[in-house]
C-alpha cells in the first residue's frame, strides 16, 4: 500500500480521534491496529482469575459485537479472540453453538455482556466509542476435560466470572468488578497471599471500634492477624477474607512483604510502622487469636 492509498479500515470515528492533537502512545497503537486489521486486541495484566483481554474497533468496522475473555494468557487470548473475529466477520452468529479450534483443543462458547462490564472494565472500548451502548461477546472455555463451569465435574481452576445479565453474582465476579476499581485493594493487590486467605481481626477491628495498631504474619501457618490497641481483649478472633481489613485502610498495603515470623506495630493511623521478628516461641499476641 502507498502512502497515498486509504487504509484498509477507515470511517467517522477512527477520523475524529486521528484529529485529536493530544493521545498516549498506546491509544495511537489501538488506533493503528483498527486502521490496519480491522480491530485491535488488548491485554490486561492480573491474577490468573483476573487478567483478562478484550477487543477493540470490530463494531466500527464490521457491525458485530466486540469480545472479552478472562483468565486466558495474553498470548492464547489474543490468538483466541483474532480467529473468532474472523468468524464473525465471516458472517458466523458466534452466540449459537459451540466452536472448536479456538482455544486449544476444547471447545468454546459465546454469551452477550451485560452494558456495565462493557463501561466499568473495557475502558479503551469504551474510549473509543464515546461511552456508548455496544454489543460485546463473552468468550467461555471450558476445562480441560471440555467441561463448562455449569457441568457436574468442572474443575475450579478454570472457573471465570460470567458478565452475562440476569446470573446470580459470586465470589469471581465480585472480585473481577473489584479488580477494575480503583478504590479496591483487589485492584492494586500487593500481598503475596490471595485476597480471599483468610485472617484474623479482633471484634473491635472487624466492627470498626478500633483501627489496626498490630499487624502479624505468622510464622507456621503465614496466617495474618489485625489487631488494634486492645489486642485480642477486644474480642475475637473473627475470621475475615484478607482483602476486607485491607479495603478498610489502605495504608496496610504497606506491609506487603511482611516476611512470615515477623509483626507491626505503630501509635496510631498514618503513623510509621515498626518491623519486629517473633521470638521463637512467640506466634502473636496471644495464642486464642
Amino acid at each position: 500500500m502507498s502512502e497515498k492509498d486509504p487504509p484498509p479500515y477507515d470511517g467517522p470515528r477512527l477520523r475524529f480521534w486521528r484529529e485529536q492533537s493530544e493521545l498516549a502512545e498506546t491509544f495511537l497503537t489501538t488506533l493503528n491496529h483498527i486502521e490496519k486489521f480491522g480491530s485491535s486486541v488488548l491485554g490486561i495484566q492480573g491474577t490468573s482469575s483476573n487478567r483478562y483481554s478484550f477487543t477493540v474497533g470490530v463494531f466500527d468496522t464490521c457491525c458485530k459485537p466486540e469480545l472479552i475473555t478472562v483468565g486466558l494468557t495474553e498470548k492464547t487470548a489474543h490468538i483466541a479472540l483474532n480467529t473468532a473475529v474472523k468468524l464473525l466477520r465471516s458472517g458466523v452468529d458466534l452466540t449459537q453453538g459451540k466452536y472448536r479450534d479456538i482455544v486449544g483443543e476444547v471447545e468454546c462458547k459465546f454469551a452477550p455482556v451485560d452494558q456495565k462490564w462493557f463501561h466499568h472494565a473495557m475502558g479503551r472500548a469504551d474510549w473509543y466509542y464515546g461511552g456508548e451502548q455496544v454489543p460485546v461477546l463473552q468468550l467461555i472455555y471450558p476445562d480441560l476435560e471440555n467441561r463448562f463451569q455449569d457441568e457436574e465435574g468442572f474443575q475450579e481452576y478454570f472457573r471465570q466470572p460470567m458478565l452475562m445479565s440476569g446470573i446470580v453474582e459470586g465470589e469471581r465476579e465480585h472480585d473481577f468488578w473489584a479488580f477494575n476499581d480503583p478504590a479496591s485493594s483487589i485492584s492494586r493487590w500487593k500481598f503475596p497471599d490471595d485476597p480471599h486467605t483468610h485472617s484474623y481481626l479482633s471484634k473491635t477491628v472487624h466492627e470498626k471500634e478500633e483501627p489496626v495498631t498490630y499487624v502479624s504474619h505468622d510464622a507456621e501457618d503465614g496466617a495474618w492477624q489485625f489487631l488494634g490497641d486492645k489486642m485480642s481483649d477486644g474480642g475475637g478472633p473473627v475470621v475475615s477474607c484478607l482483602h476486607h481489613p485491607i479495603d478498610d485502610d489502605p495504608s496496610l498495603e504497606e506491609l506487603a512483604d511482611l516476611p512470615r515470623g515477623w509483626y507491626a506495630t505503630r501509635e496510631s493511623p498514618g503513623a510509621p510502622w515498626e518491623r519486629f521478628e517473633h521470638s521463637p516461641a512467640e506466634d502473636g499476641p496471644d495464642s486464642d487469636v
